[in-house]
């Protein structure tokens, strides 16, 4: 019994351990926070620590179970970082109700086997899926940040082509305007693919269909239209760019409506519950006579 105390209190730590992990990051390093001010984004370092290690020997055997890489790509996180977390999750709730149970029967509680095992079972899949539910939500936010972001980039766009520069300058120099992370991304891509003496549209195409932004492989065919055939993209640049802010807007009102929606039934449960308190000196009267 003892035994098996070391053994689940070792396992619902290391959980434990891994959930702070995930929902506080530690600091970047110092490398990478030079990189990013030298090329802009830059993946971050896989090479050491325990969870990235453990992590990918997981990804190497369980490789073939759905993982959001297209999220984790947009957050900038490891696929390996991400198994270890699923994994630590998955531990700490298949470990918890055996602790309780086992601490219940060291008090002379009788658990018995069939609840602590469907807990257990329960706890290891609600858990296991706090990480994938967790990526996701954050993604959908970083890449509504990340399609704002393009609308203004667009807009970048067509002013350096109507100043005369060409496809790729223009791409280059809006990408340069700014420095927060959807620019730095798509600085990077474009930097990239100067080095590897590749067009730049191929890069934003390739960074498109890796996070899952549809615009930047639409903005990436604009200007390959641009470089190839030398047609004039400055009024589709702009068109695009207000067909984006419009679906902006249709969103954010959607959004905005549905909220005001939802915000019935807490409004109408609380006159209800004031009705309640208003009521309820007359109804205890009537039932205490």
């Amino acid at each position: 019994m003892n035994v098996l105390f070391v053994v689940s209190g070792a396992l619902v730590g290391f959980g434990l351990f891994l959930l702070v992990r995930e929902l506080r990051p530690a600091p970047p390093r110092l490398e990478a926070v030079v990189a990013r001010l030298r090329h802009g984004y830059v993946p971050p370092d896989t090479s050491g620590g325990v969870a990235e290690r453990i992590g990918r020997v997981l990804a190497a055997r369980l490789g073939s179970l759905p993982c959001p890489r297209r999220d984790l790509a947009l957050l900038g996180r490891s696929v390996e970082r991400f198994y270890a977390t699923r994994a630590g999750c998955a531990v700490l709730g298949l470990t918890l109700p055996a602790v309780v149970s086992a601490l219940l029967s060291a008090t002379g509680g009788s658990p018995g086997i069939a609840l602590p095992a469907g807990a257990s079972l329960l706890g290891g899949l609600v858990l296991g899926l706090v990480p994938d539910l967790s990526v996701r939500a954050e993604a959908a936010r970083r890449r509504a940040d990340f399609r704002h972001a393009i609308t203004g980039y667009l807009d970048l766009v067509a002013l350096e082509r109507s100043a005369g520069a060409g496809p790729a300058d223009a791409l280059e120099k809006a990408a340069s305007v700014s420095d927060g992370w959807a620019f730095a991304r798509i600085a990077a891509v474009l930097d990239q693919a100067r080095r590897n003496q590749r067009p730049p549209w191929e890069g934003l195409a390739r960074l498109g269909e890796q996070v899952g932004v549809a615009e930047l492989t639409d903005l990436a065919d604009i200007a390959a239209l641009a470089g190839q055939e030398g047609a004039r993209v400055l009024e589709t640049l702009m068109s695009k760019a207000a067909s984006m802010r419009g679906q902006a807007l249709a969103a954010a009102k959607a959004e905005a409506n549905g909220r005001t929606t939802t915000m019935v039934i807490p409004i109408a449960l609380l006159g209800a519950a004031f009705l309640l308190l208003l009521t309820f000196p007359q109804i205890y009267r009537l039932v205490a006579s």
